[in-house]
């Protein structure tokens, strides 16, 4: 082992990792976020990964970056989602078990505690898109559709249901949708108001 002066491991020892996983926060003014999701992982090397959360989420231990890469290395062909505080009840990545409070120390604890877990559970559940793990030779056969197929009642493009008519598609496809049950994510999910105006 070569260490340095100050006894350190020097960079000739730490471990080469061949794949990156790149964490992106996808947006689009336009509200097109199916084209937001596609510019994004065009812009990452082949052979890498994408982690895209959404913008009101927050990891809260300093080791979710190793965590992430170790789940991406152990599943390279499948899509990978987390658990989370708030989020659709027919969701299977919502944490019955989080803290009810809004305090960020108390989900700082949880999130270590399961930080534990190195399982994984197939989701057959509609599934959120506030984070989703993608490997990008995944999404080059499986790009995110940018026409926008979900309307609202008055006929206007909007964001919601692009992440189910995803996952729907690549689920159709034979490709796992993985829940990591050792990775915590704090969604704020429309705290205040429960409103979806900025999604349409």
């Amino acid at each position: 082992m070569i260490t340095s002066k100050a006894g350190c491991v020097s960079p000739e020892t730490m471990p080469v990792f061949l794949m990156k996983v790149h964490d992106i926060i996808p947006y689009s003014i336009e509200k097109n976020l199916g084209k937001a999701y596609n510019d994004a992982m065009e812009l990452i090397p082949d052979g890498d990964t994408v982690c895209f959360r959404d913008g009101d989420t927050c990891w809260l231990t300093p080791d979710y970056g190793m965590i992430l890469h170790k789940y991406a290395t152990r599943y390279p062909d499948a899509v990978l989602t987390c658990w989370t505080n708030r989020i659709h009840k027919s969701s299977g990545q919502l944490d019955l078990s989080a803290p009810s409070t809004n305090d960020m120390v108390d989900h700082t604890r949880y999130a270590l505690s399961l930080s534990v877990q190195k399982d994984a559970t197939n989701l057959q559940t509609t599934i959120s898109g506030f984070c989703l793990v993608i490997p990008k030779h995944i999404w080059q056969q499986h790009k995110f559709a940018e026409e926008q197929p979900y309307e609202d009642r008055k006929g206007v493009p909007n964001m919601l249901g692009v992440d189910n008519d995803w996952t729907n598609r690549i689920r159709a496809a034979g490709i796992p949708v993985l829940r990591m049950d050792g990775l915590y994510l704090y969604h704020n999910y429309r705290l205040l108001t429960n409103s979806k105006d900025h999604l349409l």
